[in-house]
């Protein structure tokens, strides 16, 4: 008997070394280099000379001086100056892939275990050389407390994907899964999974860093303050690994009034400003400033409490109420793309739909199908952007006219975040989701999701999500993200409007900036001439 048990603890142990030693010898002597990108790092001489300071206007101030408690968009613009992943999120001809950053190799050893070896003198702003263990950390940490590395590192049923993470020596780590799961590389390229040092991490274990003195990455910025509601100063980090960016010093002006945005880059308080409304590119361009206008990720939708409203008739309706291209074209001046798939194109796997044409009988008929008539109900809207009020009024319109009674709340957008996706205490909610990836897009409306607002429940989708992270076959895969999708676009969760063009607009000496579709902005080759 206790050979038996001896010989069933053994066993277990036995594999693991053996998976472990197969793994090592890969890393030694088998694993070629991924494809990735090194940024040439410039030299002391090429820096000379490279000491302009760049300040940036953005509309919302920081939620959290934690990029792992981030989720906001003014959040990951600053931090993500400040933080890296292992992977990076790059646009490559108008799509969004996924490549190795702090990471210099990696390679899939079977379905459930993954080797990654960690590049070469990349350096904390503390001083402190990244290693394998400061992996281990901020990964196990961003599973256990992250709201966003929750949704990205767990399963549906709120288990880590990530079983185990191995240590081999100093630049290698192996994390074993539980499970396969497909989305695994674009999901490490979230900023939610930064990392951070191991000490830092261990010291934030249970809760959010709460001290600037701790915000310490390997990005090609550290922080050097940050006034709430006020700005945000950064410095160059001149031990960077990477390519050293041209700017010596970045200053971030939180400035919510959209008119006080404009005034500050008029009058030459700022740079470049964030936030752009469409009714002031005009003016922007006459004053011989340069504006920025691409497609980005960010859906504006009606978000629709599914606990309220739990008939998708009712739902398909509010769509079928709504004129997107009169929206789009009046109340956007044509900055903005009308909405035809539950996630922006510029994403791999994304299927576009028949819109929901503006239709009042066909919204009337299936109201009166669902004997959803005399009712009344409250349209949360942020008062953080003028626009998003403007919206909100002529949803309230379009809705009037089917017959379903709006009442507009209008909420500091704090607040606005706490009821929308904390308490659900809405009716109708306006935002607008800015995803990294398509999967993770899609886990939005995973029933329990923590950025699930309108609490959004369908095991079948759900099961799909499942499936999808589990498909190895690329084919496969690939239908099943169009069934979730159809799914989606079908329950009608939210009423779909459209992906908001990311306006963005700058001094004529501010040259090479570059703006990812989810309204970030990339300094690598920023210059201020």
């Amino acid at each position: 008997m206790e050979m038996r048990k001896t010989f069933k603890v053994i066993v277990p142990l036995v594999v693991v070394a053996i998976l472990l030693l197969s793994i090592f010898l890969v890393y030694e002597y088998l694993l070629p280099p991924r494809a990735t990108q090194t940024p040439a790092t410039a030299s002391t001489q090429e820096l000379q000379g490279t000491s302009a300071s760049l300040t940036i206007a953005i509309p919302t101030d920081l939620s959290t001086i934690d990029i792992q408690f981030a989720q906001g968009v003014a959040d990951f613009e600053v931090l993500g100056k400040v933080y890296e992943s292992l992977f990076r999120i790059v646009l490559d001809n108008g799509r969004l892939s996924y490549v190795p950053w702090l990471v210099k190799s990696y390679k899939q050893i079977n379905e459930t275990a993954w080797l990654f070896v960690i590049r070469d003198n990349v350096y904390f702003h503390n001083g402190k050389r990244l290693d394998a263990w400061d992996v281990k950390a901020s990964l196990e940490r961003s599973m256990r407390i992250s709201p966003i590395g929750r949704m990205l590192l767990r399963d549906s049923s709120g288990n880590p994907i990530i079983s185990r993470i191995a240590v081999l020596n100093s630049t290698a780590v192996v994390l074993v899964l539980a499970k396969p799961f497909t989305p695994l590389i674009e999901n490490l390229a979230h900023l939610a999974t930064a990392i951070m040092p191991r000490d830092i991490a261990e010291k934030y274990w249970s809760g959010p860093i709460n001290s600037t003195a701790d915000v310490i990455g390997t990005g090609p910025f550290k922080l050097v303050s940050y006034e709430k509601g006020s700005k945000a100063i950064l410095s160059r980090f001149d031990r960077y690994w990477g390519n050293a960016p041209r700017i010596s010093r970045l200053t971030y002006l939180i400035l919510p009034s959209s008119s006080a945005r404009i005034a500050s880059i008029l009058s030459g308080s700022a740079d470049v400003v964030v936030g752009v409304s469409p009714d002031d590119v005009a003016r922007l361009k006459s004053s011989g400033l340069v504006v920025y206008n691409a497609t980005g990720v960010r859906l504006v939708l009606v978000a629709i409490n599914c606990k309220r409203v739990p008939d998708p008739r009712v739902r398909q309706a509010m769509n079928y109420a709504v004129d997107r291209e009169a929206i789009a074209k009046n109340l956007l001046k044509g900055f903005a793309v009308v909405a035809n798939s539950v996630v922006s194109p510029v994403f791999p796997n994304v299927y576009t739909f028949k819109a929901y044409e503006y239709n009042v009988s066909k919204a009337v008929e299936l109201l009166r199908e669902a004997g959803f008539t005399n009712k009344t109900l409250r349209l949360l809207v942020s008062t953080r952007s003028p626009k998003d009020v403007q919206l909100a009024q002529a949803i309230q319109q379009y809705l009037v006219a089917v017959g379903i009674n709006v009442v507009i709340e209008q909420v500091e957008h704090t607040a606005f975040l706490k009821r929308v996706f904390t308490d659900h205490d809405f009716d109708l909610a306006i935002y607008g989701p800015s995803p990294s990836s398509l999967y993770y897009a899609l886990t939005y409306w995973r029933t329990n999701a923590s950025l699930n607002g309108p609490l959004y429940s369908n095991p079948v989708y759900d099961r799909l999500l499942d499936e999808i992270a589990s498909e190895l076959n690329e084919s496969r895969r690939a239908l099943l993200y169009r069934e979730a999708q159809q799914i989606l676009w079908s329950d009608a969760p939210a009423i779909w409007l459209y992906f908001e063009n990311i306006i963005v607009a700058t001094k004529p000496n501010v040259k090479g900036l570059q703006i990812l579709p989810f309204q970030m902005l990339v300094l690598d080759n920023t210059t201020v001439e």
